[in-house]
């Protein structure tokens, strides 16, 4: 996850506004290097094949969203397969550290969609289950693939983080989507709130994307 910060770098070429760059760039590298921070992301894992879940014969699969604890904002991914089989998870995260996911708050930066066993380990805050027809299930699939096929995925605080990440799933299954630029702890109880019902929550049509609070991961 990660928390957003909007700046307009329109006039960045100018001294002033370069100095103010590099002192936000400064505070929120050393915001991040906070104790309890999970420092998954100093080095990515070499890249292995994963192989395809196939597809259910008739019901018993599942996805789950998960919020992992992590700094102030958490991170959101996905855990999917069939009842009784091997699980599969997916997930969006910048690459290269931290310092990598600061600038990521202002700028697009590298990310991978390859899975990482270290966010296993991060305690589960809050979850939303549900249970998947065979056409959803494919549907799923097809989605998760077409994330993983792109060679050149990046990642942004404010465009494209962890919520968008799940939130394409979501929407790929038939679910209503709540506004991907909060942070991960609140986003996966909106999403459940959004379809199970609950109070009310705008939703990615409703609403103005950038107009909004920072984000997480």
């Amino acid at each position: 996850m990660e928390a957003a910060v909007s700046l307009s770098v329109r006039d960045r070429g100018h001294p002033r506004a370069t100095g103010c760059f590099l002192a936000l760039l400064l505070c929120l590298i050393s915001f991040w290097f906070q104790p309890g921070a999970l420092a998954q992301t100093a080095a990515e894992p070499a890249a292995q094949p994963a192989a395809q879940p196939a597809a259910p014969t008739g019901g018993g699969a599942y996805i789950e969203f998960r919020v992992g604890q992590i700094g102030t904002y958490g991170h959101s991914y996905a855990v999917y397969g069939t009842v009784g089989g091997k699980p599969n998870y997916a997930d969006l995260h910048p690459m290269g550290g931290y310092a990598v996911m600061a600038l990521g708050h202002l700028l697009p930066v590298p990310a991978n969609t390859q899975w990482d066993p270290g966010v296993l380990a991060l305690p589960v805050m809050s979850r939303y289950r549900k249970t998947l027809t065979g056409e959803q299930y494919r549907k799923l699939l097809a989605a998760v693939q077409s994330a993983k096929a792109n060679k050149a995925p990046y990642w942004n605080a404010m465009t494209n983080n962890c919520n968008h990440f799940i939130g394409q799933l979501a929407a790929a299954i038939g679910l209503r989507v709540p506004g991907e630029f909060q942070v991960s702890y609140s986003f996966v109880p909106a999403l459940k709130a959004l379809n199970e019902g609950g109070r009310e929550t705008p939703t990615r049509a409703g609403q103005k994307r950038r107009a909004q609070p920072p984000p997480q991961s």
